[in-house]
């Protein structure tokens, strides 16, 4: 089958997509959790995440310069190693976007309800009207809901931009940078931590399908966004520390780091909390359902997911069936349960698609990789290695609950090829 999407997704708009991606809500609850865990380390904690970042996305750079469909992990880990892991990989990462989505719905709401306390007994509501009007965006088509991603990644970096230039340059007596490092241990959970704050790169990777130059657009979105996240992170980090020496205690960081900015200051970083989550939730609205379709599309779920809407060209179904879900999870969770499948299903879709890199170097050798990276299958070895280290710095409730969805996932899928099976019987 052929693909029915429109290309119209350029490669500055790529690279705002896996920007918007990645700053999201969790710069804005993080800092204060990796300075009470890496304490004075915590600058080298955002470095350690940082080049582990960098090391999965030339691994899915490499991956995503052999195709051209959408679909992303999905697409690589099929071609490496069948349908049936392939599906897995999806349905994790789609699970991932789910989830985060949910959760960042009912982090965002908190917010709002903080910064407007008559809006509390209107919460429920809330959700699902920002829901649905992210849906229909997308449902309107995609380059839509791409200027809607391009509007945020530029309004969530203000607030960030004035707290770093006022914690590097107005703090003349900055307090200590943090209490010293605890264990290695708590070394590693900071890190782990983080890779939550640096996961949704691989947005740039989903849309091949309506990008016109993919090949080039995904390997410049994925490098170019965590090279520069990476060094953006650490500034965020300092300067936040300069301006709150007690950060670590801090549940909203960046909130209290702003009282410390100039009258308001609080106010400026809560609304930038704000803006930069309901970005965030816009780049997923607009990738998520992209992966249900891509399954449906490979009939590896129902065929109904794949169906697209002829005058706009967007996978209409997909799309509305991945609102409806989130609206459940974020009316009936909390963030932090909603928390719990998030990084352990992201790690296993990370994990099997270096390992898809290393075995398409063996299995599809004369394959045309446009970006090919040196020394051979070490990167994404490496880079395999580092994903198993740190699953294992999750806790035992996390990787049963990714577990338990990875199973109900291939449940779904044996019942779709067994479906498929009869129609053709």
């Amino acid at each position: 089958m052929e693909e029915n999407l429109k290309r119209v997704l350029r490669t500055p708009e790529v690279l705002f997509i896996g920007i918007n991606g990645v700053i999201g809500g969790g710069i804005f609850l993080l800092p204060g959790q990796v300075a009470g865990l890496a304490g004075n380390k915590a600058l080298w904690a955002y470095l350690v995440a940082g080049v582990i970042a960098i090391l999965i996305g030339l691994a899915f750079a490499e991956a995503s310069s052999m195709f051209t469909k959408t679909g992303g992990s999905y697409v690589y880990t099929e071609r490496a190693m069948g349908r049936t892991v392939a599906f897995t990989v999806g349905w994790m990462s789609w699970l991932t976007f789910v989830v985060g989505w949910a959760s960042l719905s009912n982090g965002m709401v908190s917010y709002l309800t903080a910064l407007v306390p008559g809006l509390k007994p209107y919460k429920v509501l809330i959700i699902v009207v920002l829901i649905a009007i992210l849906c229909l965006f997308n449902s309107f088509g995609v380059r839509k809901g791409s200027w809607t991603v391009l509007f945020f990644s530029i309004v969530k970096l203000i607030p960030l931009l004035l707290l770093i230039v006022v914690g590097l340059f107005a703090v003349t007596n900055p307090g200590p940078s943090g209490a010293p490092l605890g264990s290695a241990s708590d070394f590693g959970k900071a890190v782990l931590v983080l890779i939550f704050a640096y996961g949704g790169f691989e947005m740039a990777t989903i849309q091949q399908g309506e990008m016109v130059n993919p090949r080039k657009s995904v390997a410049v979105g994925v490098i170019g966004t965590l090279v520069g996240v990476t060094l953006f992170y650490m500034l965020i980090q300092l300067a936040a520390q300069r301006l709150d020496p007690a950060l670590a205690t801090s549940t909203a960081p960046l909130a209290d780091a702003g009282k410390a900015m100039f009258v308001g200051g609080a106010t400026v970083m809560t609304i930038g909390a704000v803006l930069s989550i309901f970005g965030t939730k816009s780049g997923v609205a607009m990738s998520s359902p992209r992966i249900l379709y891509a399954l449906s599309f490979h009939r590896a779920l129902p065929s109904v997911f794949a169906k697209v809407w002829p005058r706009f060209q967007t996978p209409v179904v997909a799309i509305w069936t991945t609102g409806i879900l989130v609206m459940i999870l974020a009316c009936t969770g909390t963030f932090s349960h909603l928390l719990l499948l998030n990084v352990a299903a992201r790690l296993y879709e990370y994990l099997l698609v270096c390992v898809a890199v290393a075995v398409l170097r063996f299995r599809a050798k004369e394959a045309q990789r446009p970006f090919k990276l040196p020394l051979g299958i070490l990167i994404p070895v490496v880079a395999a290695a580092l994903c198993i280290w740190l699953l294992a710095q999750e806790t035992g409730s996390q990787l049963l609950a990714a577990l338990i969805a990875l199973v109900i996932g291939l449940i779904l899928h044996g019942l779709s090829k067994l479906g498929h099976r009869t129609k053709l019987g």
